[in-house]
């Protein structure tokens, strides 16, 4: 039984839950934004099993992909593949079946646009940044994590069946963001990508000038995400809206300074902590801008 339920975590850890989780979030918080309170049940549900499903086959044919680089990394080698408690064969069958199926969810109870973007995001992530750029560019990361912005016009589209303003503005943070937050990870694991000869940003241009275009793009984060916040507010309520806008302001001052910190320490922990804090800051701040537009 303990054996059992072993294998069964592995299979799912491939799926990178969190990664896949985020994905889920940032198109449900589209479709909120798209609708507010009338958002279906139904479709919320249907969107988020789809995107689940499709960004967890990605997922799972991403650590198929990479099998071989992260046997040789300390932080990945003790992934199922690598070390060899899982087939790979198993894990290239589950991530095809996940991803067709999180496809093809959308495809017959949302609609053909939202299948074809969940799809798209799929491919991005597969084709675009794991087999094409990962091992040949600095900048992999920053055409690469455009994969993720598919998730929320994948949710607007869910709700309305077309693109909006708003959903390609959170689609533009999407991939503004997922630079910063992957080069955090880079920069504190630069050995791991140096062993294995991948051109990840630290690893081509040094720790110090990574860490300030990690800064640098982070940064760049504060004008978009206030400028989302109002673009998104309801001004109906303006104590709420008031009060919404100042922890918007907080949040990113307290991002600001952690980026301005790693770009004069540019050392590991410096980017941990820039690595970490950025996911909730991801998360917080679209709770904020959902909240003020709902409200």
């Amino acid at each position: 039984m303990i054996n059992s339920q072993n294998l069964l975590n592995d299979y799912i850890s491939s799926l990178k839950p969190p990664i896949s989780l985020l994905n889920v979030f940032v198109g449900l918080a589209a479709i909120l934004l798209a609708v507010g309170l009338h958002a279906s049940p139904a479709v919320m549900l249907l969107t988020g099993l789809s995107g689940f499903l499709a960004a967890g086959g990605a997922s799972a044919l991403n650590c198929y992909i990479d099998r071989d680089v992260d046997r040789r990394m300390s932080r990945t080698r003790k992934r199922p593949i690598p070390d060899g408690r899982v087939p790979a064969s198993n894990i290239l069958l589950m991530g095809l079946l996940l991803l067709a199926g999180g496809v093809g969810l959308a495809a017959v109870y949302l609609n053909l646009l939202t299948a074809f973007l969940v799809a798209l995001g799929g491919f991005w992530y597969i084709f675009i940044y794991t087999l094409w750029l990962k091992p040949r560019t600095k900048w992999n990361i920053v055409v690469g994590g455009a994969a993720g912005s598919f998730s929320a016009l994948a949710g607007w589209s869910a709700a309305t069946g077309s693109i909006g303003l708003v959903g390609c503005l959170v689609a533009a943070l999407i991939f503004l963001w997922t630079p910063g937050h992957f080069w955090g990870l880079a920069i504190a694991k630069s050995k791991d990508y140096e062993t294995v000869e991948v051109p990840m940003l630290p690893v081509v241009d040094g720790e110090t000038r990574a860490s300030a275009y990690t800064a640098l793009s982070n940064i760049l984060l504060f004008p978009f995400t206030v400028a989302l916040y109002l673009l998104s507010a309801n001004w109906s309520n303006v104590i709420v809206t008031t009060a919404v806008g100042l922890a918007v302001f907080a949040l990113n001052f307290k991002f600001v300074l952690a980026n301005i910190r790693l770009s004069r320490i540019a050392d590991a922990t410096s980017a941990w902590r820039v690595f970490k804090l950025s996911a909730s800051y991801l998360f917080t701040i679209l709770c904020l801008i959902v909240i003020v537009h709902i409200l």
